[in-house]
């Protein structure tokens, strides 16, 4: 038994993405700093920093256990099983969940000692799958035969989110079907027919799908002077911009006594604290890790021999780049706020969870194709 679990012990020493993860690591690390200073400021309750601390304990050790036992092929080949699973979840959650004071997205489930967002591990499963799928017809995927199944099962990943009314989880599915799409191939005359399909129904999702609070929160950053709401629809986000203000170059300090209130600043809104705290040069050197953690995951995909593992780390690259330039954007008010997390910093344990395991699986990729990078 010693010598087993030594032998999966070096296996995950040898194909384990060490920078991906140590970068994880200090976001995660920082993370908790900043959610223990709101909690101490009196900005947030019930101690959620050890939660997130928790979290990122157990996204470590899903990644040990991926890297030790797993390859992403198996795990991809298994959806038929994983993949119908959370797909019921998300529909129970769907007319059974629960709601967040603020919202009306019905994305959390109860368990009783916590809560959970099946949308999370959503996320994951829909990457593995259209990634099997994808590397099965990539050779007919402009087949009008082909293309229509691997756009419904893209429309699925996106239609189950969006009966939770959860529009930034759907745009954020929607980002990582398009980006596969692209990577496997995918004709420009069908992209151009894509755009110009979305540019027809515009009107129809403005006037019939988004709701008055939706429209004013866009109207409020493209439109400011037609939004009858400015000043209450865009409080959260002034208010996050004098927070980056007021930390100028090198910040006031995590601990300092005179922070800005924001709303969720602990948890949509961290990039604003981190500015507050740490300045323009902790704002710079959060995004250059963010930067690095996304480019090595490209390459990753890119030096695959793999067209599944290619599709895996196209769809993780999607997720978390998509993440963090709304995020961001959120924060500099130059997008509307759609309840999209930054990875690895906002609060929240099945996000924290959903971004290790998907660098896992982008590690698994990574160690899989270790020889071919490395000619080890």
């Amino acid at each position: 038994m010693k010598e087993w679990l030594s032998g999966r012990w070096g296996r995950f020493r040898r194909r384990a993405d060490w920078l991906n993860l140590c970068l994880a690591l200090g976001l995660s690390g920082l993370s908790v700093l900043c959610i223990y200073a709101t909690y101490l400021a009196g900005y947030c309750k019930d101690r959620p920093y050890q939660i997130q601390a928790l979290a990122t304990g157990l996204g470590v050790c899903a990644i040990v256990i991926m890297v030790s036992f797993f390859d992403y092929e198996s795990l991809a080949g298994l959806w038929r099983f994983y993949y119908p699973l959370v797909a019921l979840v998300m529909l129970w959650t769907a007319f059974f969940g629960d709601t967040r004071p603020g919202s009306d997205n019905r994305s959390w489930l109860d368990l009783g000692v916590t809560s959970v967002q099946p949308s999370e591990i959503w996320k994951i499963a829909f990457i593995l799958t259209f990634a099997w799928h994808l590397a099965k017809v990539r050779e007919d995927l402009n087949h009008p035969r082909v293309l229509i199944p691997v756009l419904i099962n893209a429309g699925i990943g996106v239609g189950v989110v969006l009966l939770q009314r959860d529009t930034g989880v759907a745009l954020v599915m929607a980002a990582i079907a398009v980006v596969m799409l692209f990577v496997a191939g995918l004709s420009r005359k069908f992209i151009l027919g894509a755009v110009g399909g979305a540019a027809v129904l515009a009107p129809v999702v403005w006037f019939r799908f988004l709701s008055y609070f939706q429209r004013e929160r866009i109207l409020s950053i493209f439109s400011p002077q037609n939004s009858q709401d400015f000043e209450a629809v865009a409080f959260q986000q002034l208010a996050g911009l004098d927070s980056l203000g007021s930390g100028q170059i090198f910040g006031i300090g995590l601990f300092a006594d005179n922070h800005n209130y924001v709303p969720e600043m602990y948890n949509d809104f961290i990039f604003t604290f981190i500015g507050e705290s740490l300045g323009f040069l902790g704002c710079a050197a959060v995004v250059l890790v963010l930067s690095i953690l996304c480019g090595r995951i490209l390459w990753t995909g890119a030096a695959s021999r793999s067209y599944t593992g290619k599709y895996i780390c196209a769809g993780v690259f999607a997720m978390l780049a998509f993440q963090i330039i709304v995020n961001i954007g959120m924060c500099l008010m130059v997008l509307p706020v759609i309840g999209v997390t930054l990875p690895f910093l906002s609060y929240g344990g099945t996000s924290v969870l959903s971004a290790y395991i998907s660098l896992g699986l982008v590690m698994l990729v990574y160690g899989g194709d270790k020889k071919s990078m490395f000619g080890e």
